[in-house]
Order: structure tokens, then C-alpha cells, then sequence
């Protein structure tokens, strides 16, 4: 199993962000941490939040799991906070010797725009994260504001790119962009969930590195994704959070 480490927020109402990944990535066995970037009071959607900067906090860390010759197989970054945060995730990066996998997820908008409470500065900070990455996991809004909108463009890159909730004549897809466009087509559901893209973001990370097959994770992720939202849907038709709790078993 591997050591993974997750740079995300920490959402006090609701399973997102770290909440949603860690217990899915725990429960397939591997070893995760979860620094926080931020402790947020609820969701971006609610229109208003309260946030705490975890700057100090990741500053910290970083030197005593230096000290500790703490070793990271697996690096997320999510949700980003400030250029304090880019500049402290970005040395650690630069500092890694064992040459972990980092996956990025740009955390910061949907549905044609950036979340409310989310600056312009954000789009930039990702900007500057991207070199330092392998995999990239944009939503459809974000990777046009990263301008990663060109897909065929991507293939020339030396990075892997998954874009979810895609859109084309034929439904809803989640776009793989590796040596070629791969898209896995999916049904999309009536409701809104808080959380499904930290859920596609641990779902792929377990079945990559499961199979070691980038369009056959994002198979397998869309494809679990689609069986738990329905489920969910049938047995609380009410709400928008997902327990992910509840569907750890069907990971098995």
C-alpha cells in the first residue's frame, strides 16, 4: 500500500474535500495524511463562509515530516488558500527525492465561473502549481479558466489531464487525456451533490494505482461514481451530501 499525502481544505458541514477523500482512501489500505489548507465553515455554494488560514500550520508540517524522513508515494494538492500556500507546496515539491506521483485538482470553480468567495488570484496560483505536477484533474469550468480547453493540444504534453463533466451530442463524459482522448460517458443525475469531485478525485487515485492503467482508473472511478450517486439518490432522495461511509464496501 502506499504512503499518500493530501493537501486539501477541511470542510466543517458536509463530506468534501479531505473528508470525503480520506475515508475512501483509508479504506483500501493505504497510509494518508491530510494537512488542511484551510478549515472552512460549509461549502462555497452557500454564497457565504468563514475561513481559517492553515499557512503556519503547513509550514510546520513540512519541516518535522522533514525531520522525520517522512517519505510521500502519492502527493494530492486540492483546494489552495494563498501564494503562501503555492510557495511552501512548491518548495516541498522542488525538495522530494524519492520523485512521488502529484496530482492536482484546481479547486476553485463550476458551472462557467468561480465559486463565490474565490478571487482571480486562484486561477494563477494553479497556474504556477502545474509544472510541478503529473496528473491534473480539472472540472470543465476550471480547465478553461487554466486554459486547458484545447484537448488535442494536451496530448503534446508530458502530463495526464482527466476533465470531468464534459459535455458533447452524445451525454455527459469524463474526458482522459494521456497519449490520446479517452471519454467515459456517464448519466447525469437530476440532483446536485457537494463532494462528487473529491470523490472522483479518490476513486481514480484508488484504481490507478490498483491497475496502474490511466483510462482504465477513469473507468472504473466514473463507474463506481454513477453506482453510488444512484443509490444515494434512492435511499435519501433528500439530500445533497453524500456518506460515503455508507458505500465503503462496495470499494470491495
Amino acid at each position: 500500500m502506499s504512503n499518500i499525502l493530501v493537501i486539501n481544505d477541511f470542510v466543517s458541514k458536509g463530506k468534501m474535500a479531505g473528508n470525503m477523500m480520506e475515508p475512501v482512501l483509508t479504506y483500501k489500505g493505504h497510509q494518508t495524511f491530510f494537512l488542511p489548507t484551510a478549515l472552512i465553515s460549509n461549502d462555497f455554494s452557500a454564497g457565504k463562509v468563514a475561513i481559517l488560514d492553515a499557512s503556519s500550520y503547513i509550514m510546520d508540517c513540512f519541516k518535522v515530516w522533514d525531520e522525520l524522513a517522512f517519505k510521500f508515494d502519492l502527493i494530492f494538492i486540492g483546494y489552495i488558500e494563498n501564494n503562501i500556500q503555492k510557495n511552501l507546496i512548491i518548495d516541498y515539491l522542488e525538495t522530494r527525492t524519492n520523485n512521488p506521483l502529484v496530482i492536482l485538482d484546481p479547486i476553485m470553480g463550476d458551472d462557467g465561473s468561480l465559486y463565490k468567495g474565490v478571487g482571480e488570484e486562484k486561477i494563477e496560483i494553479y497556474k504556477e502549481i502545474l509544472p510541478y505536477t503529473d496528473i491534473i484533474m480539472p472540472n470543465f469550468t476550471e480547465a478553461n479558466l487554466l486554459s486547458l480547453d484545447k484537448h488535442k493540444n494536451l496530448i503534446k504534453d508530458n502530463k495526464k489531464y482527466i476533465i470531468t463533466s464534459v459535455y458533447d451530442k452524445s451525454g455527459y463524459y469524463t474526458l482522459g487525456v494521456d497519449k490520446d482522448l479517452h471519454k467515459s460517458y456517464f448519466e447525469k443525475l437530476d440532483l446536485t451533490y457537494a463532494g462528487t469531485g473529491d470523490l472522483m478525485d479518490a476513486l481514480f487515485i484508488i484504481y490507478y494505482l490498483e491497475n496502474n492503467s490511466f483510462n482504465k482508473a477513469i473507468d472504473l472511478a466514473v463507474d463506481k461514481m454513477s453506482e453510488i450517486l444512484k443509490i444515494q439518490k434512492k435511499l435519501i432522495p433528500d439530500s445533497n451530501e453524500i456518506m460515503i461511509e455508507s458505500y465503503l464496501s462496495m470499494l470491495d
